[in-house]
C-alpha cells in the first residue's frame, strides 16, 4: 500500500507560536523561595510561611564568629560592628551584644509599657509604693540593700532606680531583660563563639539583592577578620535569609549552568562517537537549544514566575528531548532508500505512544502534592510534547534535502508475513548466556533485598534543604554553641485585633502547662507578657497621667534621701513614656530600637492582622513518641487562628501527603503505561514483556538503593511514576523494531538498538546531572531516575529481545508440530 507519511505543517504555524512564546518571556520571573515549592493547605507549611513572613527578617543577616579565647572573640566581634556601623549605605543596624546593656537607657520604655499592660489593680499599686506617706520608707529601704547587697546586678539597678520600678510583678518579670544578663544570646557559655545581627538598610526582595548585598557585607567583614587573623585564630560564618536566598540562588544558578551545558556536551559526545558526523550534531544542539527557551517562555506564559528548583526540568528535557531526533536520524541512516515521509510514518507509532506516556509522566507529578514537582513536570511535559512535534518534523530534512520526498517507492505497513528460519548454534549460545544473565540479575538483585532489605524511608524535610551548605553550617553552630540542642516548634496566634490575640493566647495557656505535666512538650515560651492588653490600658491611663504628675515630687524625695539626679534618668524616662501612652487612643506598643528588636522576634501586627509566636521544646523521645505526644497536643489547641509548625513536623506532614497522594499518581500512570502497550502491540505477549523489563528494572533500582545506602524521601519517590513513563519507552522501541524487521535481531539493533543506547544515555546523562543539584531532594530525585532508566535501557536493548524471539520461536514450533 502507498503512502505518503505524515504530512508536514506549514510554517505559519512555528510562527504563530512565537506569540505566545513571546508573551511568556515578558510575564517570566524566577523565585528562590524553597517554601513556594510546598502544598499551600497544611497547617505546618502555612506556619512555616507565616513565621518567615512575619519573624524571620527577610533583611537580617547572622554573623557568626568562632575564636580561641573570649577575648579574641568580643575584639573582633566589636571591630565588625564599629566597621559596620560606618557603612550607613548597606546596614541600618548592628546589634553584636544584648541592646540594654548597650543602650540602658532604653530599658526604660519598655519596662513602662510592662507596667501599663498590668491590670488595673497590679498597676493601680504603684500608686500606694509612690505615695508621698511612703516614698521615704522606699528609698530608705533602696539605700539598705545598696550598702548590704553583695550582689553586683543589685548594686548597678538600683543606683538607677531607686523607686524599684524594675521590680516588675511576677506576670511580667520574665518579658523584662535583666540588667546585666543575656549575653548567652549573643555568646557561648565561654564566650569564644559569638554571633552578630545586620539589618539591611533596604529591602532585599530579589536574589539578586540578597547576593549582591551579603557581598558587600562580606567585603567589609572579611578584611577585619583577615587583620586579626595574623594573630589570632577566627573565622566568620553567615546565615539568616540573605544568605540562605543568596546561596540557594547561587547553587542553583550553579546547577543550571552544570546541568544545561554538561547534559548538552554529553549528548555532542555520544552523537559524535556513534555517528562522527558535525553537520547534524550541531543541527541536534540548535534544536534543542530552540526547544528549551521556547519551554522556558511557555512556563512563564503558564505560570508567570518559575522557581529555580523547578529549573532542573532543563537537563531532564535535553536528555529526553534528544531521543526523537536520534530514533529517526539512525532509520535514515538503516534505510537509506526512504524518503523522510517514508521515515516518519515507519516510527510514527513508536514515537507517538513513547511521547504520551513520557508527557503523561510528568504531567502526573502534579496530582503528588508537592507544587514545585508539579511545576517542574508541567515544564518537562510541556517540553517532550514541543521536542517530539520540533524532530519529528524539522530535523531530518536540512541533514537529507534529497529525501524530503516519496519517490514512487512502496513500503508495507501491514506486519510481513512470519517467517521464522531455525536459528543457528550461535544464536542459541547467544540466547542461552542472555537467560543466565536474565536469572543473575533477578536472583542477585532479590538477595541483596532479602539480606538488606528494601531502601528505607526518610520522612523528615531534610531532602528540601540544600547540600553542603555553609549557611545551614553556620545555623548547626549557632544551635550547637547557644545550648539549642534540638530545634524549637513554633506555635503562632493570629487575631484580627489586640484583644482577640489576647483572649486565644489566654486560652492556650493552661493547654501547653497541661503538655508540660504530661510530658508531651519539654517546655515553651509564649508572647503573652509582651502581648498589649487593651482593656487594660485604658482602664490605666488615669492611673499613669497621676504618676506621671507626680514628677516634682520624686525627684525632691531621692534629693532627700541622698539621690543624685543622674540616679533619677531611668525613673524620668518612665514617667515619659506613661505620660505619652495615656495620651495615646490606640493600643499603645513600644517603638524605641531596642523594644523593637526584642518585639519583633515575637509579635507582628499589620493594619489587618496581629499575630503572637510561641516556642515549644520538644520532648526528648524518639521520633513515634515524639510524633504521638504532638499529636495530642495539637488535638488539644484550637483549629482557628492558631498553627503548630517546625522542621520536625513539616517533614511528616508533607511526607504524609505525598503517601497519601501517591495512588492518584501511580494509578493514572499504571493505567496509561497498559493502555500505551495495548495500542502499540495490540498482544499480550509484547505487554507482557515490557512489563517484565518494568518489573526487573525496579527490582534493580531498589538493590542498587540499598547498596549505596540511598532512601526514599519526599522528592524521590515521585521517581517512581517517571521511571514507569519514560522507561517503557525502551520497550515499546524495541519491540515495534522487531516487529518492523521481523524478529531480525541484528537489524533491530542496528537501526533502534544503537539510537536507544545514544538515547538512554542522554537520558540518563540528564537525569544524572539533577544528581548534582545543590539541593538534596532534586539530587536523590536525579540519581534515582537515572538509575531506573539506565537499568530500563539495558534490560530492553539486550534482554528483550532475545526474550522476544524465544517466545516467538516456541510459537512457530507449535505450529509446525500442528502441521
Amino acid at each position: 500500500m502507498k503512502h505518503r507519511g505524515m504530512k508536514h505543517p506549514g510554517r505559519w504555524i512555528w510562527l504563530l507560536l512565537l506569540i505566545p512564546i513571546a508573551i511568556g518571556l515578558t510575564r517570566l520571573h524566577f523565585d528562590v523561595e524553597v517554601f513556594d515549592l510546598l502544598p499551600n493547605n497544611l497547617e505546618a507549611v502555612e506556619g512555616l510561611k507565616l513565621y518567615q513572613k512575619y519573624f524571620s527578617n527577610a533583611r537580617e543577616l547572622i554573623v557568626t564568629l568562632q575564636a580561641e579565647n573570649p577575648a579574641q572573640a568580643e575584639t573582633t566581634a566589636h571591630a565588625i560592628a564599629d566597621k559596620l556601623r560606618g557603612e550607613t549605605n548597606l546596614v541600618s543596624s548592628i546589634t553584636w551584644e544584648p541592646p540594654w546593656l548597650e543602650h540602658p537607657e532604653q530599658t526604660a520604655e519598655l519596662v513602662a509599657y510592662l507596667w501599663f499592660n498590668q491590670p488595673p489593680d497590679i498597676f493601680g499599686e504603684l500608686t500606694n509604693r509612690l505615695a508621698a506617706t511612703n516614698l521615704d520608707a522606699t528609698l530608705t529601704e533602696t539605700r539598705e540593700r545598696l550598702t548590704m547587697s553583695l550582689s553586683p546586678e543589685d548594686i548597678a539597678r538600683l543606683s538607677y532606680d531607686p523607686f524599684g520600678l524594675t521590680q516588675l510583678p511576677e506576670s511580667a518579670s520574665g518579658a523584662a531583660p535583666a540588667f546585666g544578663q543575656g549575653q548567652n544570646l549573643f555568646a557561648s557559655s565561654d564566650g569564644t563563639f559569638r554571633i552578630l545581627f545586620v539589618q539591611a538598610r533596604g529591602e532585599l526582595r530579589t536574589y539578586r539583592d540578597c547576593d549582591d548585598w551579603l557581598k558587600a557585607i562580606k567585603g567589609i567583614v572579611q578584611p577585619v577578620i583577615q587583620a586579626n587573623k595574623k594573630t589570632w585564630k577566627i573565622s566568620a560564618g553567615y546565615t539568616g535569609r540573605p544568605a540562605f536566598v543568596a546561596e540557594v540562588a547561587n547553587g542553583m544558578r550553579h546547577d543550571m549552568i552544570i546541568s544545561v551545558f554538561g547534559t548538552a556536551a554529553i549528548i555532542a559526545l555520544l552523537f559524535w562517537l556513534a555517528h562522527k558526523r558535525v553537520k547534524p550534531m550541531l543541527w541536534l544542539l540548535a534544536l534543542l537549544a530552540a526547544i528549551l527557551g521556547s519551554t522556558l517562555a511557555l512556563g512563564g506564559l503558564i505560570y508567570g514566575t518559575i522557581n529555580v528548583v523547578s529549573m532542573g526540568f532543563a537537563a531532564i528535557l535535553l536528555g529526553l528531548a534528544v531521543d526523537y531526533a536520534v530514533v529517526h536520524y539512525q532509520e535514515a541512516l538503516a534505510h537509506p532508500n526512504l524518503s523522510i515521509p517514508q521515515i516518519r510514518h515507519a516510527i510514527a507509532p513508536s514515537i507517538f505512544w513513547a511521547a504520551i506516556t513520557t508527557i503523561s509522566a510528568f504531567l502526573v507529578l502534579n496530582f503528588g502534592g508537592l507544587p514545585g514537582l508539579g511545576q517542574l513536570g508541567t515544564l518537562v511535559g510541556l517540553g517532550v510534547a514541543l521536542a517530539a512535534c520540533i524532530m519529528i518534523f524539522e530535523f531530518l530534512p536540512p541533514l537529507f534535502p534529497n529525501r524530503k520526498e516519496t519517490h514512487g517507492d512502496e513500503i508495507e505497513t501491514e506486519e510481513a508475513a512470519e517467517i521464522i528460519h531455525e536459528p543457528s548454534p550461535k544464536k542459541r549460545a547467544r540466547t542461552s548466556t542472555v537467560f543466565v544473565a536474565t536469572a543473575f540479575v533477578v536472583v542477585g538483585a532479590i538477595v541483596i533485598l532479602w539480606i538488606g532489605g528494601s531502601p528505607p524511608i526518610d520522612p523528615t524535610a531534610n531532602s528540601l534543604r540544600p547540600r553542603n551548605s555553609p549557611s545551614y553550617a553556620a545555623l548547626d553552630q549557632i544551635q550547637t554553641n547557644l545550648n539549642q540542642k534540638q530545634e524549637p516548634l513554633w506555635l503562632i496566634v493570629s487575631g484580627e485585633t489586640e484583644r482577640d490575640v489576647a483572649q486565644r493566647l489566654n486560652r492556650i495557656q493552661p493547654i501547653l502547662n497541661h503538655a508540660v505535666s504530661n510530658s508531651w512538650i519539654d517546655g515553651f515560651t509564649l508572647a503573652t507578657p509582651l502581648w498589649p492588653r487593651p482593656e487594660f490600658q485604658k482602664e490605666n491611663r488615669a492611673t499613669a497621667i497621676r504618676l506621671a504628675g507626680e514628677r516634682e515630687l520624686l525627684q525632691q524625695a531621692a534629693k532627700k534621701n541622698g539621690f543624685n539626679e543622674s540616679s533619677l534618668a531611668l525613673t524620668d524616662r518612665i514617667l515619659d513614656v506613661w505620660k505619652t501612652a495615656a495620651a495615646t487612643e490606640q493600643v499603645f506598643w513600644p517603638h524605641n530600637p531596642m523594644s523593637q528588636w526584642i518585639f519583633e522576634k515575637l509579635t507582628a501586627h499589620t493594619p489587618t492582622n496581629n499575630l503572637a509566636l510561641g516556642f515549644l521544646k520538644p520532648p526528648a523521645s524518639t521520633n513515634v513518641e515524639s510524633a504521638v505526644s504532638l499529636e495530642k497536643l495539637r488535638a488539644d489547641l484550637p483549629r482557628d487562628h492558631v498553627w503548630l509548625s517546625g522542621w520536625e513536623l513539616l517533614g511528616a506532614a508533607i511526607f504524609s501527603r505525598v503517601k497519601a497522594n501517591m495512588w492518584k499518581v501511580l494509578a493514572p500512570m499504571i493505567f496509561l503505561v497498559l493502555v500505551s502497550l495495548w495500542m502499540a502491540f495490540r498482544r499480550p505477549r509484547e505487554i507482557l514483556l515490557s512489563l517484565c523489563v518494568l518489573v526487573m528494572s525496579g527490582l534493580v533500582l531498589l538493590a542498587a538503593m540499598r547498596l549505596a545506602h540511598w532512601s526514599w524521601n519526599l522528592l524521590n519517590l515521585m521517581a517512581i511514576p517517571l521511571i514507569l513513563g519514560t522507561g517503557v519507552d525502551y520497550s515499546i522501541f524495541m519491540q515495534l523494531a522487531l516487529k518492523r524487521y521481523d524478529g531480525d535481531l541484528k537489524m533491530a539493533y542496528r537501526s533502534v538498538g544503537r539510537a536507544l543506547l545514544l538515547c538512554g544515555g542522554t537520558a540518563v546523562a540528564g537525569f544524572g546531572s539533577l544528581g548534582l543539584s545543590s539541593n538534596a531532594g532534586m539530587a536523590s530525585l536525579g540519581r534515582t531516575c537515572a538509575i531506573g532508566i539506565a537499568a530500563n535501557m539495558l534490560i530492553a536493548i539486550f534482554l528483550l529481545p532475545n526474550w522476544w524471539h524465544t517466545i516467538r520461536m516456541r510459537k512457530y514450533q507449535k505450529i509446525i508440530e500442528n502441521k
